[in-house]
């Protein structure tokens, strides 16, 4: 589908893009007057940099946070545009969040440098009470707090460490029955791994691991624990930047 002629624009509707972005309401749309079924590409940003993805839309500038609530990500329109069939619409429709990893390697590598500094997490569970009026009489509750904190010196840890380590994914598209459908690869340690077979991503394709250890409750030891100390995942090739470099 994107294999299509990408066509622009006249520049007086490229020259929209200085319209502010409208914060409330609907988002301030182009003066596109292409009448033909057609996709436009979107500039999009976000802490990881810069990618690049068509869109079925006209809005000039939109935010949005990504799904798992980690950033915002910031789509600005462009006068860049695809005609489409009704088939390929179906297609961008079922990968509207995604990008061609391969168009936007310096995105993902990126992404890679930011999210493989592994990271330990402390467990903590204690307990709190409370009392509250119940008819003419007192009630104590009891509360039980409990989870995962990068702080050793979390009141309540329990000695459970666990040591966590981002692995990544990517898509491929399929059509399934006259339907384009969405195929999740296998966790891996480099983008680089599966990006020929799954050659889609998205802002948030990466998943937490860990390996969970048990230690004493002493603060004092917990404290002095550190990342380097474990050896057990592996990770990308920070080193070499090229997505033709070799992937162990």
């Amino acid at each position: 589908m994107e294999r299509i002629k990408v066509r622009k624009v006249l520049p007086m509707i490229a020259s929209l893009l200085a319209i502010p972005f409208i914060i409330s309401g609907c988002a301030q749309r182009s003066d596109c007057d292409v009448k033909e079924k057609h996709v436009h590409l979107y500039k999009i940003s976000d802490v990881n940099g810069v990618f690049y993805t068509y869109l079925d839309n006209e809005a000039l500038e939109f935010n949005a946070r990504d799904w798992k609530g980690d950033v915002t990500v910031n789509y600005k329109w462009q006068p860049d545009y695809i005609i489409v069939t009704d088939e390929d619409l179906q297609f961008y429709h079922s990968k509207d969040d995604f990008f061609e990893g391969e168009k936007n390697w310096k995105y993902l590598f990126n992404m890679m440098q930011r999210k493989s500094k592994d990271y330990l997490e402390f467990y903590y569970h204690y307990t709190t009470t409370s009392t509250i009026k119940s008819g003419k009489s007192y009630v104590t509750q009891t509360h039980h707090h409990r989870g995962w904190d990068t702080d050793p010196t979390h009141r309540g840890v329990t000695g459970d460490v666990r040591l966590c380590h981002n692995k990544y994914y990517g898509y491929k598209v399929v059509l399934i029955n006259g339907k384009y459908e969405r195929i999740q690869s296998p966790l891996v340690d480099d983008f680089r791994d599966i990006i020929d077979e799954y050659p889609y991503f998205d802002n948030t394709c990466y998943e937490t691991v860990y390996k969970e250890y048990d230690f004493t409750k002493d603060i004092s030891i917990l404290r002095k624990l550190n990342v380097k100390d474990f050896d057990y995942f592996d990770g990308p090739d920070l080193t070499n930047s090229d997505i033709n470099a070799h992937v162990k």
